[in-house]
């Protein structure tokens, strides 16, 4: 019975710092377009909302590896997983939106890659389940 109450455990304390990475990484990103909207689209044409889409996935992709690489708890970790999977398949989605299978081939490309690696990795099973839900986040965001 201990076992079935510590797997709940994981998996309640992994939803919840999932949703609230997530929450974090998309008020910062509306913080930063909010800025760079003032600041460098002057002319009106926002074109640098590509860069910047792209560009915070894969910083918070890398943001990711350096969490892995700490002593912060493992639920700890797969909730920014979450976050830095998500941040990225979605920024790759909104920008590749007119071709939806390229979009769906690159969603399955992260999350096949990230499974791999997890695995390589050793990692609990809640790794996994946060993988399952940044595909979900990202399925409902596009």
């Amino acid at each position: 019975m201990r076992k079935k109450s510590e797997i709940m455990k994981e998996g309640i304390l992994v939803t919840i710092a999932s949703f609230l990475a997530l929450a974090a990484a998309f008020m910062l990103y509306f913080l930063i377009f909010m800025v760079f909207e003032s600041v460098a689209n002057q002319d009106g044409s926002y074109g640098f909302v590509a860069p910047l889409r792209v560009g915070y996935g894969i910083i918070w992709l890398g943001l990711c590896l350096i969490v892995y690489r700490t002593t912060l708890s493992d639920w700890l970790k797969a909730g920014v997983l979450t976050a830095s999977l998500t941040t990225f398949m979605v920024g790759i989605g909104v920008q590749l939106y007119e071709s939806s299978i390229v979009v769906g081939l690159v969603l399955l490309l992260v999350a096949a890659t990230s499974v791999f690696l997890l695995h390589k990795m050793k990692q609990k099973w809640y790794h996994y389940y946060a993988v399952a839900i940044s595909i979900i986040a990202a399925l409902f965001y596009l």
